[in-house]
This record gives structure tokens, sequence and C-alpha cells, in this order.
């Protein structure tokens, strides 16, 4: 996930920083990825990253879809785990977590527990200097899935945050 994070915070230098006239809004789509075997509704067509980098678990590959409304970033992402490694669904939620909120330099407001179905995960608030941030943290299978909603900070946080959050759906696999 630390290409999550260092997406997020290049966006944050540059959308956060943004004029304050709000751009037109967005028209927001299902975006649907075979490979990560989700949908979700995004404003316009996500931006995709994607990196392999050697860990002493393996290989993983991290997958990150980026989306801009008015002023407002929302990104979806996940890990693929090398198959030899085994990790602990609860350590890794957190790990997610605290990792994140080291990553953004930010201070945790509040986790609870979440699901996706009968999959686990967590949902937190985090906010700094510039922005506060949602953020949902769910593992299906051996895959960890972050979605994360960013709203600039003092600003009450659109109804898009919801939409988007609701709207995640793992897809049957093929």
């Amino acid at each position: 996930m630390t290409k999550i994070l260092a997406a997020l915070l290049l966006l944050l230098g540059t959308s956060l920083a943004a004029a304050p006239q709000a751009p037109p809004a967005a028209e927001w789509k299902k975006f649907t990825s075979r490979p990560g075997h989700f949908s979700i509704l995004m404003p316009g067509d996500p931006q995709e990253n994607k990196e392999t980098k050697q860990t002493p678990f393996g290989p993983s590959t991290s997958y990150l879809f980026t989306a801009r409304d008015r002023g407002e970033i929302f990104l979806v992402g996940w890990v693929d785990y090398d198959p030899k490694f085994k990790f602990d669904v609860q350590k890794e939620l957190e790990a997610n977590r605290d990792n994140f909120v080291k990553g953004v330099k930010g201070r945790l407001l509040t986790t609870t527990r979440a699901s996706l179905g009968t999959n686990p995960g967590i949902e937190f608030t985090v906010e700094n200097d510039q922005a506060f941030f949602r953020s949902w943290v769910y593992v299906v299978g051996r895959r960890p899935y972050q979605l994360i909603a960013v709203s600039p900070k003092g600003a009450t946080p659109s109804p898009n945050v919801a939409r988007f959050q609701s709207s995640f759906a793992i897809l049957p696999a093929r």
C-alpha cells in the first residue's frame, strides 16, 4: 500500500491547493476492474497505477485507481501478495490503517470494525494539516482492498463519499 500513500501525497499537493473556484462536477460512472474482481462508482475515468516490489515475504503488487470531483479525491486499490506469504487478517487491517496514518502524517480520529458481506474490515478517519480522510480496508480471501475519500480540511465531505463507499462490490471469480 506504499504506492497508495505516495500517490495520495502527490495528489494532495496538487489538488487541495487548487484555486477556490469549484470545478464542474464530474460524471460518476461504474468502474469495473476485472483483474481486481470489483466494481465501484467513481467520478470520471480513474487513473491507474501499478507497482511490483520485492519484500522479505516475496513479491507484492499494488494497484491504485484515482479520480477527483470538486476538490475531493477518491481512491481504490488492492495488493496481491506472493501466494506463499501468510498473514493475520486483523493485523493486516490494522497495519494498513497505521501505515496510512503515518504516510499522510495524520492523526487517527476514529476506527471501527466494518465488513463487506462476510469479509472483515475496518473503517477509520484521519486528518492532517491539509485534509480529512475517510478510509475502509477489507480483506477478501488473500487480498486487502482499501478505499479512501479525501476532502479538504474544514470542508464538509460531500454525499459522494457515501456514494463511493456503498457502491463497492466484489465480483464473482471467473
